[in-house]
């Protein structure tokens, strides 16, 4: 059987089997002559039937193509779907470790540099200056932030100031990276009369925005260091701020009068500071 193939042959008989059909049937009409009609009509009928089953089929191979195509993509969809996500939990799994690891030297860290003021209070200035985190129970927390860039006088005042009230006198982090120089540092600043202590808390800078030196803080609540890394940021607990060069007492006046978030505990501080 002759197969339609959509060549330039097969639609030249197509039409031909047309123009025939056609013809019989214009003829039988013009002269009544029925088998002609009917035989034009079913030439017509034939090459008809003959194209469109070729085309219906070559539309349903297709479609099934078409199909099958879309069917293979979406099972690649699929694939590469389940290989990202298993990916991607080997980096989240590979990466909890460090992530434990930073969290972990942070704190040992912390805990090298307390036993370091440590030294120097107890090796070198006696038992005058002793942990830079201790001080006495209060209401709400007082930190003073500062920098050995300051003038050694005016930090040692601010230093001793805060301390005899459970204030905490903090610094952004150690002396051009180094341990040996932020000893050295306080070594200046600090004599075995002055009882001061100071503390490296990055997370107190951060929390509260410190761009200046001195700072005096008043908070309801001391700052939580955050467990993201070295570099995180913790949540700012309510507090008021001032900064400005002023001693510790003025600078809680005017934080008892104008402090809108922890009035109440620079009021605390004053007291206690007016009390010595």
């Amino acid at each position: 059987m002759f197969v339609f193939t959509g060549s330039v042959e097969c639609w030249a008989y197509f039409v031909a089997g047309l123009l025939v059909g056609g013809t019989l049937v214009f003829l039988g009409l013009r002269t009544r002559w029925v088998v002609a009609t009917a035989v034009g009509s079913l030439v017509m009928a034939a090459a008809i039937s003959w194209a469109g089953a070729a085309t219906a089929q070559s539309q349903d191979a297709v479609s099934s193509e078409v199909r099958r195509l879309i069917d293979d993509a979406n099972k690649r969809a699929e694939a590469l779907k389940s290989d990202l996500g298993g990916f991607a939990n080997q980096v989240e799994t590979r990466g909890n470790p460090y992530q434990a690891e930073a969290a972990r030297l942070a704190a040992e860290n912390q805990a090298r540099v307390r036993r370091g003021f440590g030294m120097i209070g107890g090796d070198v200035f006696g038992q005058a200056v002793g942990d830079p985190l201790a001080g006495p129970e209060q209401e709400g927390v007082l930190y003073v932030a500062v920098s050995f860039s300051m003038p050694p006088a005016a930090l040692k005042a601010l230093a001793t100031e805060a301390q005899t009230i459970g204030g905490k006198v903090v610094i952004r982090g150690l002396v051009n990276g180094s341990f040996e120089q932020t000893l050295a540092a306080a070594k200046q600043v600090f004599d075995p009369q002055s009882v001061a202590g100071i503390a490296i808390e990055p997370q107190v800078f951060r929390a509260y925005r410190v761009t200046r030196v001195p700072t005096f803080i008043v908070a309801t609540a001391p700052v939580t260091p955050c467990q993201d890394g070295v570099d995180c940021t913790s949540a700012a607990t309510p507090h008021d701020k001032i900064s400005g060069n002023i001693t510790t007492a003025e600078a809680l006046r005017q934080l008892a009068l104008d402090g809108s978030e922890a009035p109440n505990v620079a009021r605390s501080f004053l007291a206690d500071l007016q009390d010595r």
